[in-house]
């Protein structure tokens, strides 16, 4: 069973940087290393990077692409920011997200010899969205941020579940396709350290599913993500 939940996962959280512009010309990269799970299986590893930058007093822009190897996302998305006080800033994006996953012959019953043993998955999904941000940025000498943003979208997946038999042939008759479109919320966290422009950071985020559940058969998503790297302030 611990194969078939962690072989075919839809969508996990997704590392996004929450930048927390505050003035025109501020440019920030963000790079981190992340791990998601379902139930109780770390089922994805992702490289993660994101770049944001405030292109006047008011307008920013976001671009983020992230690779695991047998998932891939990317998104893009202009944004409001406002300065709320001296530390604190709020934030508006609206962008459009594109992802994908797939694995080959994982085994799904390795005890008999009669029954389904493998499978291939794969798919892609479309995800237009817009998320909220709210935090505070250079608190102390530490230049400490603290940042939270909400993400809701409509996860748009083509995906296709194809079982094998034991000898590795397709059972067509068995074939089952995912193309329901979900409402997506995604909450995250975010904290930030260190020097003026070089900052640690450390991320959660969590995500829901309308129709998609963590235990659905052949198609499931992870609900869960931590994530740790470093932030470029320029």
């Amino acid at each position: 069973m611990a194969a078939t939940l962690t072989g075919c996962s839809v969508y996990h959280p997704q590392s996004v940087d929450i930048p927390l512009i505050s003035h025109q010309g501020e440019v920030k990269v963000d790079g981190s290393l992340g791990m998601s799970a379902s139930i109780a299986f770390v089922d994805a590893i992702n490289m993660n990077l994101t770049a944001s930058a405030g292109l006047n007093d008011w307008l920013a822009a976001q671009v983020h692409a992230n690779y695991g190897g047998d998932n891939y996302y990317m998104q893009v998305a202009p944004g409001y920011y406002h300065q709320l006080g001296e530390k604190s800033v709020m934030e508006c994006y609206a962008g459009v997200g594109f992802g994908g996953s797939g694995r080959d012959k994982v085994s799904a019953n390795e005890s008999s010899s009669s029954l389904i043993q493998d499978y291939n998955f794969d798919g892609h999904y479309v995800l237009p969205f817009m998320q909220g941000n709210i935090g505070w940025h250079d608190l102390t000498a530490a230049h400490i941020d603290l940042g939270f943003g909400m993400k809701v979208g409509a996860f748009m997946p083509d995906y296709r579940y194809q079982p094998l038999d034991k000898n590795g042939v397709e059972i067509a008759s068995k074939t089952t396709n995912y193309t329901t479109t979900n409402l997506l919320l995604e909450p995250q966290v975010i904290v930030r350290f260190g020097l003026e422009r070089v900052r640690f950071n450390v991320k959660m985020g969590f995500a829901w599913l309308n129709d998609v559940t963590v235990t659905l058969d052949h198609f499931n998503y992870d609900w869960f993500t931590l994530s740790g790297g470093l932030t470029f302030v320029f």
